[in-house]
């Protein structure tokens, strides 16, 4: 992965820093169920993270073979945003080498900022619940008014809010969405093989994949 080294580097986080899979399919069941749908599986759910809550419940629907229509989609996005909200990140962990990966950063005096799909009143009480919040510049979720990820509006806002620039910051993803936001925002990607995706991390085009988070600085070497 040639190129400068990077001074900032950007992370998405469902995963990529944290696995929430499981308070996620909690939070959608809870809404399914309610509204009379089958619940779903957590490998079905995992599939689904990625392009915000109204994209989950289109996904969900779409799994379970009911219609899409605005009015019970806008509904049971509302309720599943109110759900998650409410019921905490009990089951949300951090993956292997988080924290290890953000120290060694923080050291190398790298600016670290977050760019989710996920609300982001929800990605601030995430990183504080698992202890992380510190080590974030910059969050960028959505519900700012951006366009939600692969649109690189809010990958560009959050490089811009760290001071940096597209050649010299690096996005850290896990999805086909993620190398698609950074390559629209035209800076470099690195994929871990950990995350939500049913594709393999290797053929989905970044510019380095590793196994985990802990080799994240040591990419960082752009010989």
């Amino acid at each position: 992965m040639g190129g400068m080294r990077p001074d900032a580097i950007i992370f998405d986080l469902d995963g990529t820093l944290v696995d929430s899979a499981p308070d996620i399919q909690r939070a959608l069941n809870f809404v399914l169920e309610a509204d009379g749908v089958a619940a779903l599986d957590l490998a079905s759910v995992g599939l689904m993270i990625g392009g915000g809550p109204r994209v989950l419940i289109e996904r969900a629907l779409r799994k379970l073979g009911i219609a899409t229509t605005v009015d019970r989609v806008d509904r049971l996005t509302t309720s599943f945003a109110n759900s998650y909200s409410k019921q905490g990140n009990k089951l949300t962990r951090l993956y292997p080498g988080a924290r290890i990966c953000l120290n060694q950063l923080r050291q190398q005096d790298i600016s670290i900022g977050l760019c989710s799909n996920k609300p982001e009143p929800i990605c601030e009480t995430l990183l504080c619940d698992l202890g992380i919040r510190e080590f974030f510049d910059v969050i960028q979720g959505s519900g700012s008014g951006l366009p939600v990820k692969p649109d690189p509006a809010p990958l560009l806002a959050t490089i811009c809010g760290l001071g940096s620039t597209k050649e010299h910051a690096l996005y850290v993803g896990d999805s086909k969405t993620d190398v698609d936001t950074a390559r629209a925002a035209g800076i470099r990607v690195v994929l871990v093989r950990s995350g939500y995706t049913a594709t393999p991390a290797d053929t989905l085009g970044a510019d380095r994949v590793v196994d985990g988070l802990r080799d994240i600085p040591a990419a960082l070497r752009l010989d």
